[in-house]
């Protein structure tokens, strides 16, 4: 199976089905086109949300250390650090306020927050550093080197303990490290800037310890307000954030954005689809019905403008073709009356002829002419045939007209399964076109065998088969024309005007099918009734 005819069987063909396709690709490759546009500005304010929100956490963190003892300063900064924050205190910091539109603006940002907890301007400002990717890497490498030798170290001064699940003690792990000494290289120096915070505290003097925390300050401590040494805090608090840029999720963020969208419009594309698609199916139906030869109700002309014009349009045309052919029937009956007429008149002074034998052809003839006439009307009849279609067991049908048949003596068979077999139709038409495929069958062949079949498709197949000389294939569409007869191999002496096979085929199209002639298996003729697929009237 090529590409082509895969996708054409994958296309739906529902008008709903399509419509719905069509504005789901184009809000997919919508959403797709705007997020590559927007995608770095999207980034941009989302980064600059996430670092507001870091400078005001350590804004917090350095208001809650300046009412805090300082004992209590380890466990404050212990709880306060993540994954993606690393905080300390040092006596001098090393951060140096960065150059730039962005680093001046998370400075002030960040002054802000301070300015607003204290209801004062800091005499020192803090400060805000973006690192670049390589002093990333070099303060990971730094900081990982000081946790591998405080392991070291911790390993050397552990005395020995089992092996084992439980015995084991997990050097390599964080939580064996010193909380200064975690999380920092799980920092993402490829994903985004690493932003270095420095905040002065103003405290009293003490001493520090190894790991940058304050040990001997004393238990009180002015306002900054009303000592000499203001201008100089005593200690910083630093902090190391990562993590400002969108996390993993951002991307299926925007898919499920997307998948949302298209779900709510596919919900409303759908319901409005279907009332349009609705009345392109009423439509349809109706002039599925007049081609069989019903003329149902005017479809209404509801929808938008477009199927209104073609409802209003169809409505006209039904009624011009109910006129035109009750007027046609209204005329042939009037020919009708006024040829018998004269044919009586006729036949009348036929029987004032002395001539015994020319008495008895213009008589002979006379019938003849009535027996056209007849005919004729009986074509007439079967074009402009107002029976109404309902539904009936096909094969029972032709099983009974088999069987009458076979009763006054005629050699006819039926040899279906008979399994029934419903099927919406005008019984009448079909059974007199079945009966003059039957009845011309029985004229030139010996017997005759009738099979009802399913078709492939859905429709029905009713089969005359007889074993008859056949007809020549170049005049088997010759035969359905109207008085045609075959000179050759069936003459005026075996009967008929050669109305019934055009009788036939007029039903048999009225209801949408086809007559074909074949060669039989047996020898003679094989004629095919083919009746399409039942239309059902709900559904779209």
């Amino acid at each position: 199976m090529t590409k082509r005819r895969l996708l054409k069987r994958l296309w739906p063909q529902s008008l709903t089905a399509q419509l719905v396709c069509l504005l789901l690709g184009a809000i997919i490759l919508t959403h797709i086109v705007l997020g590559v546009m927007l995608a770095d500005e999207r980034r941009d304010a989302l980064a600059s949300e996430r670092r507001g929100n870091a400078l005001s956490r350590v804004a917090a963190i350095s208001r809650i250390l300046t009412t805090t003892p300082h004992e209590n300063w380890r466990d404050v900064l212990r709880v306060a650090q993540s994954p993606q924050t690393r905080l300390r205190l040092v006596e001098e910091t090393g951060v140096v306020a960065s150059d730039g539109h962005i680093p001046d603006s998370l400075t002030s940002r960040l002054n802000e927050f301070l300015a607003t907890g204290s209801g004062t301007q800091a005499p020192v400002p803090a400060r805000v550093e973006i690192l670049t990717e390589d002093e990333c890497w070099r303060e990971r490498k730094t900081l990982r080197n000081a946790k591998e030798a405080f392991l070291d170290q911790k390993r050397d001064q552990s005395p020995a303990r089992p092996s084992g699940k439980n015995g084991d003690y997990h050097f390599h792990d964080d939580r064996a490290a010193p909380w200064e000494l975690r999380y920092m290289e799980r920092f993402d120096c490829h994903v985004a800037p690493v932003m270095q915070i420095a905040v002065p505290i103003f405290t009293a003097v003490g001493s520090t310890s190894e790991d940058g925390m304050i040990d001997d300050a004393p238990t009180t401590t002015e306002p900054p307000q009303n000592r000499a040494d203001n201008a100089r805090p005593q200690v910083w608090l630093e902090a190391m954030i990562g993590g400002v840029m969108p996390p993993p999720w951002f991307v299926f963020d925007n898919v499920l954005r997307v998948a949302l969208s298209a779900l709510v419009i596919a919900v409303i594309t759908f319901f409005i689809t279907r009332r349009i698609s609705r009345s392109w199916a009423l439509l349809a139906r109706a002039a599925d019905r007049v081609g069989r030869g019903d003329y149902p109700e005017p479809v209404p002309e509801t929808g938008p403008i477009e199927i209104r014009r073609a409802a209003k349009a169809f409505n006209r045309m039904t009624a011009r073709l109910k006129r035109f052919v009750e007027d046609r029937t209204r005329m042939l009956a009037a020919i009708s009356h006024d040829l018998r007429t004269p044919i009586t008149s006729l036949r009348l002074r036929a029987e004032f002829v002395d001539d015994p034998e020319n008495r008895a052809r213009i008589i002979e003839t006379l019938d003849e002419m009535e027996q056209m006439v007849e005919a004729a009307m009986a074509f007439a009849r079967e074009e402009t045939a107002n029976e109404d279609t309902r539904k009936i067991d096909m094969t029972a049908l032709v099983e009974s007209a088999v069987e009458d048949l076979a009763e006054t003596g005629r050699a006819i068979s039926f040899v279906g399964d008979g399994a029934p077999r419903v099927y919406p139709c005008r019984p009448l038409s079909v059974k007199r076109a079945f009966g003059n495929l039957v009845s011309n069958a029985l004229r030139f062949g010996k017997h005759v065998e009738v099979t009802v079949c399913d078709a492939d498709d859905g429709g029905l197949w009713i089969e005359i088969a007889d074993d008859g000389p056949g007809i020549p294939v170049e005049k088997r569409e010759q035969v359905f024309e109207p008085f045609f007869r075959l000179e050759e191999s069936r003459n005026r002496d075996t009967g008929g005007i050669g109305l019934g096979l055009a009788i036939a085929r007029t039903a048999i199209r009225a209801h949408g099918g086809e007559i074909y002639l074949e060669d039989a298996p047996k020898g003679g003729l094989l004629a095919r009734i083919y009746l399409p697929p039942a239309r059902t009237e709900t559904g779209v």
